[in-house]
C-alpha cells in the first residue's frame, strides 16, 4: 500500500496519511451504540444514509446486513441511463457518498460504475450541478467524493470537475483567512434585517447579507474547513492548506471552544456560555478535524470526542442544542439567533458523520506503518506494505494498552500521538521502557512487530484551569471538561475561589456564592466579571461535562480567587 502524490500539478503535496476504511475500525462505546439506535427510522432521509452506514461499520458485526444497505441499493436502482438520479443535486450527492462508503467497505465494481456514470452526467450537465446552492456553498462533500474516486480510478475528467468546482464555488479559503466577526451576530444585525436582506439577494452567496450569514454559520463553517483542505489537496496551494488552522484560531478566540466545539448557536452567538451549542455544528467540526489529520486538529477533535459530542446523545434522541451553563436538561432555544428547520434531523445526520469520521481517523495508515492519533478503545485493522497489523486499544484516563496482532512478523513504524493536554508521557514495549524517545508531538516505534506485542502508554492527566469568557475559569482533567451538576435549587451561582484539587480520581473546587448572577429561562445569563462573593467557602465535586445534563462548566472567578 504505497501512498503516492495525488496530482501532478501539486508536487509539494503527497498523501502522508489515510483514514481507515469502513469496517477497519470497530469500537463499543455505549454512546455510539445509542446514537446508532436513534437512526432506525432513517429510511426516508437519504441525507442520513452515509453516516448511518459508516456508523454501522463501527458498531455492528455484520454491517452489510443492516437495513441501510438495502435503502442505498434500492435508491441506486433508480439511476437513469444517462447517470442522473432522482432528487436535487444535494440529495444525489448524499446518496452517492453513501454508495462510496459501501464501495470503500466492499470494493465491488458495480458500485464504482454507478458512481462513474453519475460523474459522466455531471460533466455534461455542470450547469445543473452548480445551480444547486448547497453545492456552491458547501462544495466539500462533492469535492471529497471526486478526490476519492480519482485516487481509485485515476480518471482525468474527475480532476477537471474538481478544478471547476474549486473555481466556481464559494471561496472558503478567503473567508477563513479574513474571518473578522468578533461579536455575536445578533448584536451586529437583527434577524429580521438579515432575513430580508438575504431574500433581496435571492440567497446568492456573493451578496452581503447572505455571505454574512454563511460565514457565521457553525455547520457551514465546519464544511468550509474541509472545502479549503480539499481545494489545497487539489491545487497544492499553501494559502488553501493553511486556511483551516487560521480560521479555527480566530473563530475559537472570538466564539469559544470550551466544550470541544463552538460554544454558540447556529450563527455563532459568541463565547458566552449562556448560548446554546448546536449539535449539527459540532458534528461538522468533528468531520473537519478528522479530515485535516494534523496535531492541532487532533487535539481539538480529542476534546470534542470526550465532551461536546457525547453530550449530544442522551435519552433516545439527539440533543440538538446543549448548554455549557444551564440548569435543566431541556436547554431551550429562546436566546438563539436563528434556528433553521429540521434541527433534530440535521443533528442526527452530522453526529453520525462526525462520530464515524473521528473513529476512522483514530488510527491512520502511513507509508511506512501507522499512527495512533486518538486513544479510543476498540479494534483497528491496518494494511501495510509488510502485512496487516491489528491493534487492540484498551484503557482510560491517560493509561492505555495497545496490543499488536499480526499473522507474521511485520516491520513497521507505529507512531503514538502525544496529546497537547499532557505534560509527560511514558511508553513501554513488552515491559521495557523506551526512555528518551518520549519527546515531541509523537513517539515513533520502529521495529519488527510480533503477534502479542504490548505497548503500554501513560500520559500525565493532571488538572488545568483554562481562562475563558469574562476572565472565567474552565477546569480540565486531561481531555475532559469538568462541570458542576446544577439545578435551580442547588448552589449553581458560585464563583471559583481557589485552585481545584484531584484526590483518588475525584476533582473538587473551592467555591463561594455570587449574590448577583441572574438567570433567565433556566439559563444563567452572562457571567459576572470578578464578582463579589459572600458566605463561607465550600467545596463541590465536579463531574465530566458529558455526564451532566444540567451543569455549570464555566465559573466566574471571585475576587478572592
Amino acid at each position: 500500500m504505497a501512498l503516492k502524490p495525488i496530482f501532478d500539478k501539486s508536487p509539494l503535496l503527497s498523501l502522508n496519511a489515510l483514514a481507515l476504511r469502513p469496517g477497519q475500525a470497530r469500537v463499543s462505546l455505549p454512546r455510539l451504540s445509542a446514537l446508532y439506535a436513534m437512526t432506525g427510522d432513517a429510511v426516508g432521509h437519504p441525507a442520513l444514509w452515509e453516516g448511518v452506514f459508516r456508523l454501522a461499520c463501527i458498531v455492528e458485526a455484520h454491517p452489510m446486513e443492516e437495513p441501510v444497505v438495502r435503502w442505498i441499493s434500492d435508491a441506486l436502482a433508480h439511476q437513469a441511463e444517462d447517470g442522473s438520479l432522482p432528487g436535487s443535486v444535494t440529495e444525489q450527492v448524499a446518496l452517492l457518498r453513501a454508495a462510496w462508503a459501501m464501495y470503500e467497505h466492499e470494493a465491488k465494481r458495480p458500485l464504482l460504475e454507478k458512481l462513474a456514470l453519475w460523474c459522466g452526467w455531471a460533466c455534461e450537465h455542470w450547469d445543473i450541478v452548480l445551480a444547486d446552492q448547497a453545492v456552491r456553498v458547501s462544495p466539500a462533500d462533492l469535492m471529497e467524493l471526486l478526490l476519492g474516486l480519482y485516487r481509485v480510478t485515476g480518471k482525468k475528467p474527475l480532476l477537471h470537475l474538481c478544478e471547476r468546482l474549486r473555481a466556481e464555488a464559494m471561496d472558503w479559503s478567503g473567508a477563513l483567512h479574513t474571518f473578522s466577526v468578533q461579536r455575536p451576530m445578533k448584536r451586529i444585525i437583527a434577524w429580521d434585517e438579515l432575513a430580508q436582506g438575504m431574500r433581496s439577494e435571492e440567497d446568492r452567496e456573493s451578496g452581503f447579507y447572505t455571505r454574512q450569514y454563511l460565514t457565521c454559520h457553525g455547520e457551514t463553517l465546519g464544511d468550509g474547513l474541509r472545502c479549503s483542505l480539499m481545494s489545497g489537496q487539489f491545487s497544492g496551494s499553501g494559502t488553501e492548506l493553511s486556511a483551516p488552522k487560521a480560521g479555527w484560531e480566530k473563530i475559537s478566540r472570538y466564539h469559544g471552544a470550551v466544550c470541544g466545539g463552538i460554544t454558540a448557536d447556529e450563527t455563532l452567538g459568541g463565547a458566552s456560555p449562556s448560548c446554546a451549542v448546536d449539535a449539527a455544528s459540532l458534528g461538522a467540526w468533528a468531520e473537519a478535524f478528522a479530515a485535516l489529520r494534523e496535531n492541532w486538529a487532533f487535539d481539538a477533535l480529542d476534546t470534542l470526542l470526550h465532551n461536546g459530542l457525547p453530550a449530544c446523545v442522551a435519552d433516545g434522541n439527539p440533543v440538538a442544542f446543549q448548554r455549557v451553563n444551564g440548569l435543566d436538561a431541556d436547554c431551550g432555544t429562546a436566546d438563539c439567533y436563528h434556528i433553521s428547520e429540521g434541527a433534530q434531523l440535521r443533528a442526527l445526520n452530522r453526529l453520525c458523520r462526525g462520530y464515524a469520521a473521528a473513529i476512522s481517523s483514530a488510527v491512520t495508515m502511513k507509508p511506512d506503518g501507522l499512527s495512533v492519533n486518538l486513544y479510543v478503545p476498540g479494534r483497528y485493522t491496518v494494511p501495510t506494505e509488510q502485512g496487516v497489523i491489528r491493534l487492540n486499544v484498551a484503557g482510560r484516563d491517560g493509561s492505555w494498552a495497545v496490543t499488536v496482532h499480526a499473522r507474521q512478523p511485520v516491520k513497521a513504524v507505529i507512531r503514538l500521538r502525544v496529546p497537547g493536554w499532557t505534560d509527560e508521557a511514558a511508553v513501554t514495549v513488552n515491559g521495557l521502557d523506551i526512555g528518551d524517545d518520549c519527546v515531541g508531538m509523537s513517539i515513533s516505534l520502529d521495529r519488527t512487530w510480533q503477534d502479542g506485542d504490548l505497548i503500554a502508554v501513560r500520559f500525565g492527566c493532571g488538572l488545568r484551569v483554562v481562562e475563558g469568557y469574562h476572565q472565567s475559569a474552565c477546569v480540565m482533567h486531561g481531555n475532559k471538561l469538568m462541570a458542576m451538576p446544577a439545578t435551580a435549587e442547588s448552589a449553581w451561582n458560585a464563583a471559583l475561589c481557589g485552585e481545584p484539587s484531584l484526590e483518588d480520581g475525584h476533582v473538587t473546587v473551592p467555591l463561594r456564592r455570587v449574590p448577583v448572577w441572574n438567570r433567565k429561562d433556566a439559563v444563567p445569563v452572562d457571567l459576572p466579571v470578578l464578582p463579589e462573593t459572600e458566605g463561607e467557602t465550600f467545596t463541590a465535586e465536579l463531574q465530566p461535562y458529558a455526564d451532566t445534563p444540567s451543569r455549570i462548566a464555566v465559573f466566574p472567578r471571585g475576587k478572592q480567587a
